[in-house]
């Protein structure tokens, strides 16, 4: 048969405590309506300062404590008495499995079912229940009839639990003026002179009551559905909006790029035709004139040679005969002077190619962009491409965007406006491409952030993150790519934070010029521990304070070690990720734990929480569980080690790396989110 109605209403955790995951012991109903185990109720309470209230941990309402404290708090009789209801409809609905007696050692199959006793019986059973006294007058019907009826039918009554005062007396009645169940005694003691009722009349009035605030809650419930479907009408519709809009841009930049392309191809071709021109111009008039020499000096060489011969050879009468001739042809060839031939020329025929080098270039101007539903009407300056930058590039500071969390920034927005890298960054799933502006030596400074902090972990006992410094030979349009660690989550509920995302310099194909270890996450952290700072070493520091304390990753590696049920999440490495907890993140290891940061060439983005916004840093900073539990290990060259699960104790930070010269630093040494200023050596 098909499921019931009342499994298909109920939720699977309906009837486990959201704490321990497991069925309820003695639950206690909070003034939010969430119900959770005496037990763990009393732990939670012993991890918070104030002690006169409770907040839940599902929605974190806030719940004032009787005189009796937790133990004072309703018990939640109906999720008790649910159980048995709860088990009778999960045999009915198991088509796979037959139904036996549960009264007789023959576990013969039953036909029916008593609703006094919540037991199946066989028909044998059946003649037994209506013989004897006791059972008699029990309402007993078959199995087929209570497949039909199963969520009408009312199951086994939980019999009326006794007072807490009178031991030996069951609670019967309802004190109006207290509000709360009483015995027969309490009217004549503690609660003379005061109203009350049976519980079988007050409860009418009380289920009216009930129904109406429901009907009222139905209509609430449409409301807020169709609220939310108009808010995902209206997602839907901005996502749309966006991509049509990003689609203009990159077709107009596209445009843009190929009218520039066109420009400098037509200036180049100007060029070139100019050199060309000239060239003949030059080449013709250098033709001539040789041409010009090469002939005065044949016409000389043969006058010459007839001249020497005649001297030499000739009798007198030979040389009388055209004595005349040879001077006259010889005077005439002497005349012609070389600069005659050559004064047309130019002292030197070459031509030059000035470069354009000024530090100014036309920026293109593809449009803006403008949102029409925010509370302003912001203007969003594109960056298409490096045709501007800073004129006498000096330093530079990259930030965190003034983006927090887990996740890198989104938007250059203005933030470089008027600094001497306007126009040099682009920016790509949270990381910042920076290109280099000139030839030469520059000096890094690179600061690993620091950890999350939190009601119960304040951030002057929180993990600081490492500053690493070097000097680097960079080419003009080399281009670097920049993550800037940001800090762990604020946990404003509990005790936990996550682990400070590390810092990275490198070059676009990944290799590290200097990376700066983030701090590690604590767990209830009142005073400083070194071992969650950020280390100048390039191996993540240990875990520190707790029963067991993990290594952290090395050789570029995410944290691994954390064989605890609340293990934080590992800092991320530059190559690999910081391991994860098994239940909620699909880890191997640390059952409960956070999710560990992601590795650099993975995109760096920090491990998420499990409560609390307990989350790690971008930049490889491990999550948490939040509600207790170890802290998430900070990011790094090298993931810190992942916390463990005990007050005080902290996650380790995360390593370092330099590849420069001239290199110092420090561990622990930035309280705050992390940078990168890079400074050209003059």
């Amino acid at each position: 048969m098909a499921e019931s109605k009342l499994l298909n209403r109920l939720s699977e955790d309906f009837l486990e405590c959201q704490i321990c995951l497991q069925p309820y012991r003695r639950p206690k109903v909070l003034s939010c309506l969430h119900s959770f185990c005496q037990q763990c109720l009393e732990e939670l309470l012993k991890k918070q300062k104030v002690k006169t209230e409770l907040d839940c941990p599902t929605c974190r309402s806030k719940t004032l404590l009787p005189d009796g404290g937790v133990a004072g708090l309703k018990d939640n009789f109906f999720v008790e008495s649910l159980k048995d209801t709860v088990n009778v409809h999960k045999k009915l609905t198991n088509e796979g499995e037959s139904l036996v007696c549960g009264s007789c050692e023959t576990k013969s199959g039953a036909e029916s079912f008593c609703t006094e006793c919540g037991e199946f019986l066989c028909d044998e059973c059946v003649a037994i229940h209506r013989r004897i006294k006791v059972t008699k007058g029990h309402q007993v019907i078959g199995v087929e009839q209570l497949k039909a009826e199963s969520d009408t039918v009312k199951i086994k009554p939980r019999p009326l639990p006794p007072c807490r005062i009178h031991s030996q007396e069951t609670l019967k009645l309802f004190c109006i003026d207290c509000s709360e169940a009483i015995c027969q005694i309490c009217t004549v003691l503690s609660h003379k002179d005061h109203k009350y009722e049976y519980f079988t009349d007050r409860a009418v009035k009380a289920k009216e009551d009930i129904l109406g605030l429901l009907a009222r809650t139905e209509k609430k419930m449409v409301d807020l559905k169709n609220a939310d479907q108009q808010a995902h009408a209206l997602k839907t519709e901005l996502e749309k909006n966006f991509t049509e809009t990003i689609k203009k841009i990159k077709r107009k930049a596209e445009q843009t790029r190929k009218e520039l392309v066109a420009l400098v191809n037509q200036q180049e071709t100007e060029l070139l035709d100019c050199v060309a021109t000239v060239s003949q111009t030059r080449s013709k008039e250098f033709s001539t004139a040789i041409e010009e020499i090469e002939t005065a000096t044949v016409a000389l060489e043969s006058a010459t040679e007839f001249g020497r011969n005649i001297v030499e050879h000739g009798s007198e009468f030979d040389i009388m005969a055209v004595s005349g001739e040879v001077s006259g042809r010889l005077k005439k060839l002497l005349q012609v002077e070389l600069a005659d031939i050559t004064e047309e020329l130019p002292a030197k025929a070459f031509v030059t190619f000035e470069e354009d080098n000024t530090s100014y270039k036309v920026k293109p101007c593809l449009g803006e962009v403008k949102t029409t539903q925010g509370k302003r009407n912001d203007k969003v300056e594109p960056s298409m491409g490096k045709f501007k930058r800073a004129q006498g590039f000096r330093t530079a500071r990259f930030t965190t965007l003034g983006t927090t969390g887990r996740l890198g920034p989104t938007s250059l927005g203005t933030h470089y406006r008027g600094q001497d890298h306007e126009g040099l960054v682009q920016l790509k799933d949270g990381i910042q491409y920076f290109t280099v502006p000139d030839t030469g030596k520059y000096r890094v400074e690179a600061a690993g952030s620091a950890a999350g902090w939190g009601a119960y972990d304040p951030k002057s006992a929180r993990g600081r993150g490492a500053v690493i410094r070097g000097t680097f030979q960079l080419q003009k349009g080399e281009v670097l790519k920049i993550l800037v660690g940001q800090e762990g989550g604020e946990n404003k509920s509990n005790g936990g934070v996550g682990g400070g995302g590390g810092t990275f310099v490198t070059k676009t194909d990944n290799t590290p010029l200097i990376v700066a270890g983030g701090a590690g996450g604590g767990n209830y952290m009142g005073k400083r521990n070194p071992n969650s700072d950020g280390t100048t070493a390039t191996a993540g520091q240990y875990s520190s304070g707790g029963r067991r304390n993990f290594a952290g990753g090395s050789d570029g590696k995410g944290a691994k070690q954390g064989n605890d049920d609340y293990a934080g999440g590992g800092g991320g490495g530059l190559l690999t990720d910081g391991a994860s907890g098994k239940v909620h993140f699909g880890g191997t290891d640390g059952s409960y734990g956070g999710e560990g940061g992601k590795a650099f060439v993975n995109g760096g983005v920090g491990g998420r929480g499990v409560h609390n916004n307990a989350e790690g840093g971008f930049g490889g900073g491990g999550g948490r569980y939040g509600y207790g539990g170890g802290g998430g290990g900070g990011g790094g060259y090298s993931g810190g080690g992942r916390g463990d699960n005990r007050d005080g104790a902290c996650a380790g930070g995360g390593g370092s790396f330099n590849s420069g010269s001239d290199t110092s630093g420090e561990g622990g040494a930035n309280d705050g989110p992390g940078y990168v200023v890079l400074t050209r050596v003059i």
